[in-house]
């Protein structure tokens, strides 16, 4: 069928993790939506859209089925430690910044375990059992697993495990189940992942071209586009003060001989680290833009 021909990219069909995943291919310009009737969506850019559970993205993309997909670290982990055969072929491609959350080991709140070495003989409840499993191994602890796949947060009250491990994002459904986060195992974010095999294959154009998409949606949110006034002799001081991606546009001011204007794009999250500076070398007029897009 021509479709088998497109490129295939899968993705969480609900939850936080699709809603950050639709809101970055939508400002790519691509028309998904969510729809929990619609589980492939076939664009005419070639590229067709599988929305999947999130624990089947891993397989559909180690066993080429699809060619690109978003998921969560903490599920590469797992699927990792767990297929080590079928793994091999998964290639991250970047972390997208969204669904920032850790897997974390939390108790009781009457309990307390300052140290991996108090989980010795414990009982831990997790949807995450082979990282679990690893996490204990290298802290040379010996405890029980138990594996559940959803409502971990239960385990202690009735009475199935004395901890669990599971996604923290906020902590507010741990504090409403009387549990409290004792000790992180990792951290986690959705990631942009390929198929290996697909990278080398006539799709590869489509590849490139998706990624210069999010790559330029990605770079237009983590920068400002920023112009300001400042004196002739100041010029120099500004470069030193702002950081640019690339070297600043200098434009004369007309009627005004001692003064350009300096446009240029700088990281947002250092930005107002060195507004300060440069109001203090009289810079004038400063304006801080959005950018929608980006291309390097």
């Amino acid at each position: 069928m021509q479709h088998l021909k497109n490129l295939r990219f899968v993705m969480q069909k609900s939850g936080r993790l699709a809603e950050g995943t639709i809101a970055l291919l939508q400002k790519c310009g691509y028309g998904v939506k969510i729809n929990k009737r619609q589980l492939l969506l076939q664009e005419k850019s070639g590229i067709d859209f599988l929305f999947t559970r999130d624990d089947d993205i891993p397989g559909f993309l180690a066993k080429n089925i699809c060619d690109l997909g978003v998921f969560g670290e903490n599920l590469l982990t797992e699927y990792s430690l767990t297929h080590k055969d079928d793994a091999h072929n998964l290639q991250v491609i970047m972390p997208l910044g969204f669904s920032k959350c850790r897997l974390s080991i939390a108790a009781p709140e009457t309990h307390t375990y300052p140290t991996a070495q108090t989980l010795q003989n414990k009982i831990i409840a997790t949807s995450y059992p082979q990282t679990l499993a690893h996490f204990l191994k290298q802290n040379n602890v010996t405890a029980e697993i138990v594996t559940m796949h959803g409502s971990v947060e239960l385990a202690p009250k009735i009475g199935i495990a004395d901890l669990i491990c599971d996604l923290v994002s906020s902590g507010v459904t741990l504090k409403e189940n009387g549990l409290v986060e004792v000790m992180k195992i990792a951290d986690s974010q959705a990631v942009l992942v390929a198929n290996k095999t697909a990278l080398h294959t006539e799709k590869h154009s489509l590849i490139e071209n998706m990624l210069l998409r999010i790559n330029g949606v990605l770079d237009a949110k983590q920068n400002k586009y920023i112009m300001l006034h400042v004196q002739k002799d100041k010029i120099e001081a500004v470069k030193k003060i702002l950081p640019s991606r690339e070297a600043p546009t200098i434009l004369e001011l007309q009627g005004i001989p001692n003064k350009v204007a300096i446009h240029t794009v700088s990281p947002e999250e250092i930005f107002w680290e060195t507004i300060e500076k440069l109001k203090e070398i009289g810079a004038s007029s400063i304006l801080v833009l959005p950018i929608e897009k980006m291309m390097a």
